[in-house]
């Protein structure tokens, strides 16, 4: 018997007829891309009593009887798919808790961390207290202009050249181009430094997020508070005499450049230790901090402080007793630390300052050579011993 077509009936187009092709198939279900569910197909040939529950007679009219055996009504719902094992698996993961070491630890992700960064850049920006990075980058913009780029915790950080407050002086006619070429190479040196910045603003969100900021701002906030600024003993802070810690930001052959609570300055290789220093670049670097004496500190407002600071005082010159020790014609090896005008500045191996004028050596000596030193005498007025250098003992090539 041929199948017959379901026709839905337009009163209720939710109620489809039937007939069973004797297999017990419906071919009527009304959503004939989805199989018929388990729960509405009967195999038997006896169909049986299908009832429609709400179902209302008067839908098939007056004179209608309704055929409850050919009738099936359409579920409520179409039956849920079940979710596939990966997005399962996933979803577990998102749920699931890090699982720690400790129990009950906190887990803080990177995110968390950057935040909390920014907040302190935020903090910063609105109260102005100042902030410590290292100096990690020169940018040249588009228009020739130079910035700094500070490392804070990770993040990036520009200073404008204007806000650096470097004490490079301009001469005038000098054209920009020199200038900033002078000015590159004085952060060159400074590179690695760390440095004090207040944030002047933030721009962007999320990944985005940059950060602008003035060194300027930092250290004149500093200025007022170590050292104009009276503390209860009726002193500033920072005064002549005053030990302090400074942090190195430049170093050259002949002197090591420090900042001291907001004010920059020299220290020449003469008043870094009782014995010559060839080369400042052999023992200090750029990062590093060390202790000062603070010798005068001259200005009364932020912008004109300047300060004189040394480091050989911070020791005792015990080469004294040696020298009065050292008689002539007595050898003793030495270490070349420079060599200027014919003159060959010499340290000896117990901390004495001599000094040479001749070499009897048909090399000549120059900066680290090893040598031997002869004393013809004494000078007790300079603190220094004068000789000849009778032969080189090995160069530092």
């Amino acid at each position: 018997m041929p199948r017959k077509k379901a026709e839905t009936t337009t009163e209720n187009p939710e109620i489809v007829e039937s007939v069973d092709d004797g297999n017990g198939i419906y071919d009527g279900y009304p959503f004939s891309e989805n199989p018929v569910p388990e729960s509405l197909a009967d195999t038997s040939d006896d169909l049986g009593d299908v009832s429609a529950e709400g179902f209302d007679e008067s839908d098939y009219g007056d004179d209608a009887e309704p055929n409850n055996d050919n009738v099936v009504e359409k579920p409520d719902a179409v039956p849920e798919r079940p979710a596939r094992p990966s997005m399962q698996r996933r979803q577990q993961q998102a749920s699931a808790p890090v699982l720690t070491l400790e129990v009950g630890g906190e887990v803080v992700t990177q995110k968390d961390k950057d935040d909390a960064i920014w907040h302190e850049m935020k903090n910063s920006q609105v109260s102005g207290t100042h902030l410590t990075g290292r100096l990690g980058k020169v940018e040249r913009l588009e228009n020739g202009g130079l910035i700094s780029i500070v490392d804070y915790k990770g993040q990036r950080v520009a200073i404008p050249l204007k806000e650096m407050m470097l004490d490079v002086s301009r001469p005038a006619g000098q054209g920009d181009d020199e200038y900033n070429e002078r000015v590159a190479r004085v952060l060159n040196r400074m590179m690695g430094a760390e440095i004090d910045f207040v944030v002047r603003g933030i721009t962007g969100r999320g990944e985005e997020r940059a950060a602008v900021a003035s060194r300027k701002a930092a250290m004149l906030r500093l200025r007022r508070r170590y050292y104009l600024t009276n503390s209860s003993n009726g002193k500033p802070q920072v005064h002549p005499d005053r030990i302090v810690e400074a942090r190195i930001v430049a170093v050259s052959q002949l002197a090591i450049r420090v900042e001291i609570f907001g004010v920059e300055t020299p220290i020449r290789n003469r008043d870094i230790t009782w014995c010559y220093i060839g080369d400042c670049r052999d023992e200090y670097f750029v990062g590093d901090a060390v202790q000062a004496r603070v010798k005068s500190v001259e200005g009364d407002t932020p912008e004109t402080l300047s300060v004189r600071a040394d480091i050989r005082s911070l020791t005792e010159d015990d080469t004294r007793e040696k020298l009065l020790a050292l008689k002539p014609q007595t050898n003793c090896m030495g270490k070349v630390t420079d060599v200027s005008g014919g003159i060959v500045f010499i340290n000896l191996v117990d901390g004495i300052r001599v000094l040479a004028h001749k070499c009897f050596d048909r090399r000549k000596p120059g900066r680290g050579d090893d040598v031997l030193f002869v004393c013809t005498r004494t000078d007790e007025d300079s603190n220094i011993a004068v000789g000849i250098i009778s032969r080189i003992v090995k160069r530092n090539i």
